[in-house]
């Protein structure tokens, strides 16, 4: 583990945190029972009809995360624009039908991403000025760190950096089987 980090050249700080972070994860991991639907869409319009199905169940709300790649959306400087981070923000929240957390950081591996909805703040945790989802393990251990396999999180990962979006919805077991029956039938 330590020699992971510390090839990543991050300082010591950092190198702590990190350390602790995945060490914490990693005894979640095999504990911790989630119940999380996690699928891959190629195209935003499925996304969205999955989405209306879920949001249509007569069921408490689930918490609902799309994590997703940006275009080629950097200017020259790298920098997002902050208009279109406030466009995106405001379709997931018409799409999620409630004001979600959102935010858009980049991956040296998978390029700009956004997260909206429930995980944003895990994605989005600072660790000594960066976020978590923008360290090369982030996605990966974030997604483990809900419990779900190590080969489904390759899978998905795999979709995501073809350009897929994933959408995550944590809800209780009886309503997440229910959820999958129905995201089923969409195909």
């Amino acid at each position: 583990m330590q020699s992971l980090v510390l090839k990543l050249g991050m300082d010591e700080y950092t190198n702590l945190a990190i350390s602790s972070f995945l060490c914490q994860m990693n005894t979640r991991v095999n504990k911790a029972v989630y119940n999380f639907i996690l699928r891959d869409y190629e195209h935003l319009k499925m996304l969205r009809k999955a989405i209306e199905i879920i949001l249509d169940e007569d069921i408490e709300r689930p918490q609902i995360s799309v994590l997703g790649k940006l275009g080629n959306n950097l200017d020259a400087k790298g920098n997002w624009d902050f208009d279109q981070e406030s466009e995106l923000n405001a379709y997931w929240n018409k799409v999620l039908k409630e004001k979600v957390n959102f935010g858009v950081f980049p991956h040296t591996e998978f390029g700009s991403l956004f997260i909206a909805g429930a995980l944003a703040s895990q994605f989005l945790f600072d660790i000594s000025g960066r976020p978590l989802g923008s360290m090369s393990a982030g996605p990966y251990g974030i997604l483990r760190g809900l419990g779900i396999t190590e080969d489904k999180v390759n899978f998905y990962l795999k979709a995501l950096k073809k350009g897929h979006l994933l959408l995550l919805v944590r809800h209780t077991f009886q309503q997440t089987q229910l959820i999958e029956e129905k995201l089923e039938k969409l195909g």
